[in-house]
């Protein structure tokens, strides 16, 4: 298909990718960590973070989710701290050594930003609205009909 949008945003998602998993490798990380990492920086002050909110944040299954917490807890980046009201449910917090890199993930985070912001030739609010729009959209597969 000529000028699909789906191959686009998958090739704009692949580039970020690769971008992201190059800076994290240059700390010893992955893409997916600097991520994780970046995210609960920015709402561990305001809001609980469960492994359940990683998992609605990047549209992750529960495997990966857990899969991800587990080596980040091995590799010191992350602890889980069970709540007071119900100590099934474990809150993730950053180890000092993750919080040492938060500021340098959060300087790439925004630096990729400001690029595709330089990028986009229309209105980035326009383009982030379609771009939520489409991924709340795909949450529900597409079915063909017969």
């Amino acid at each position: 298909m000529k000028n699909s949008l789906g191959i686009a945003i998958k090739q704009a998602n692949n580039a970020l990718s690769r971008d992201a998993d190059h800076y994290a490798k240059t700390i010893g990380l992955t893409g997916m960590q600097i991520s994780i990492i970046n995210f609960i920086a920015d709402h561990e002050q305001t809001q609980n973070i469960f492994q359940r909110d990683l998992e609605q944040e990047f549209n992750i299954r529960k495997a990966t989710s857990s899969s991800l917490v587990t080596k980040m807890v091995k590799a010191d980046l992350l602890v889980r701290v069970p709540t007071q009201h119900d100590a099934r449910y474990k809150r993730l917090l950053l180890t000092p050594k993750a919080r040492q890199l938060a500021a340098q993930i959060e300087q790439f985070f925004q630096k990729s930003e400001q690029r595709m912001a330089q990028l986009l030739t229309t209105d980035k609010t326009r383009t982030y609205t379609a771009l939520s729009t489409i991924s709340k959209a795909f949450k529900t597969p597409t079915s063909i009909s017969k």
